[in-house]
């Protein structure tokens, strides 16, 4: 069998199935039952969640809907972790979180395919982190590269304060789609001038596939 066909690895005494079920409960606490479920065929399951949103605080006037995209299954194994080099803050599991206009099946197989990179490649996915694309992966977006951030909004980030799975804290990271110039930029002056350049062109928290890059 390939990797993407092994099972999962077990958690103790705890199956798949109940792991996915606990997971969804977390989810559905914060951001209520979801509009819509992309189940996975694989034996390595990864589901895809689409929660609505209207990304407007309430205590604001007007509405910004959209959708929560979030996997349900990558955690289930381990990533494989360098062996020294990393921070107190590294988790070794993770779930996906993507912020769209609508939950088109172009956005969930990549967010799918995303989900199951680290275990394809022997490696690891976290805050900051890049995947660059030889090619747009979007056919209504330009940029090549997915750039990995944590959740700034508060229900998102008590999904990830809920996870945990023998031990192990599970991350939520959200995936993000930056521009050629905006990925050489990050690799010239660091992660953190970037976010900064974010904050100040007001970034918008759903993926526009036509904003223009900051750079």
């Amino acid at each position: 069998m390939t990797e993407l066909e092994q099972e999962p690895a077990r958690s103790g005494a705890t199956d798949p199935a109940s792991l996915r079920a606990q997971r969804l409960a977390a989810y559905v606490d914060e951001l209520g039952e979801p509009d819509h479920l992309f189940e996975d065929d694989e034996a390595a399951r990864i589901d895809v969640h689409a929660f609505g949103r209207d990304f407007v605080p309430h205590c604001e006037a007007g509405s910004d809907d959209g959708y929560v995209l979030l996997t349900n299954g990558m955690s289930d194994r381990r990533m494989t972790l360098p062996a020294s080099g990393l921070g107190e803050d590294e988790k070794p599991r993770a779930e996906l979180m993507w912020y769209v206009r609508a939950p088109t099946p172009e956005r969930v197989a990549w967010l799918r395919w995303l989900a199951r990179l680290p275990f394809i490649d022997a490696t690891w996915f976290g805050f900051g982190h890049r995947v660059p694309m030889p090619e747009p992966p979007l056919r209504d977006c330009g940029f090549k590269t997915f750039l990995f951030l944590t959740p700034i909004i508060r229900p998102d980030q008590r999904i990830a304060e809920s996870l945990s799975i023998d031990g192990d804290a599970v991350e939520i990271l959200t995936v993000n789609l930056i521009a050629d110039l905006e990925y050489d930029f990050i690799k010239r002056e660091g992660l953190g001038p970037f976010l900064d350049l974010l904050d100040e062109r007001d970034y918008p928290p759903i993926f526009d596939p036509q904003r223009k890059s900051y750079i």
